[in-house]
């Protein structure tokens, strides 16, 4: 059931990633426009493995936040989900911290982002204390926080575009 149900989600999410553009006003920035802050992105995955890793980092929404957490039945905490992510889905070892994470790939621009790039936030005076994985349409999915679960947020959320 797990199974069917994450395979029903990556094709719509599939379906969203792939229609063209809503036209938009220019003097009405929409959602995805109206960020204009610099967030570092590592570019590190290929589009063929985009399907295995939206398909495993979606069966994790919900999954309680644990600090230092990194398997599925305890928790995960961020870096902790991504690295899982990563060598579950597509058999790539990620360094464990979001700092390392960072180190180990290179900085792309914004507009450059593609399904599975690692978004890194500064969230508590680090320049790269927070990572979440990029799942297309200005959105990424991440551990927060322990006051919380896996989750997807906006990269125009007013907390993260802060940061």
């Amino acid at each position: 059931m797990r199974f069917l149900l994450s395979v029903i989600l990556l094709a719509w999410i599939t379906a969203c990633s792939t229609s063209a553009p809503p036209a938009t006003n220019k003097s009405a920035p929409t959602r995805s426009q109206s960020a204009s802050q610099s967030v570092l992105i590592t570019h590190i995955a290929h589009n063929a493995a985009s399907p295995e890793l939206m398909l495993q980092s979606m069966s994790l929404i919900g999954t309680p936040y644990r600090f230092g957490g990194s398997n599925r039945n305890t928790g995960f905490d961020c870096s902790g989900m991504v690295q899982y992510v990563y060598q579950t889905a597509i058999g790539v070892s990620l360094p464990r911290t979001a700092r390392d994470m960072a180190t180990a790939g290179r900085s792309i621009s914004k507009n450059q982002l593609k399904v599975g790039d690692l978004v890194f936030f500064n969230t508590n005076g680090n320049r790269y204390s927070h990572v979440g994985l990029y799942i297309g349409e200005n959105r990424f999915i991440h551990a927060p926080s322990s006051k919380s679960s896996i989750k997807i947020n906006y990269l125009t959320d007013k907390y993260y575009a802060n940061r």
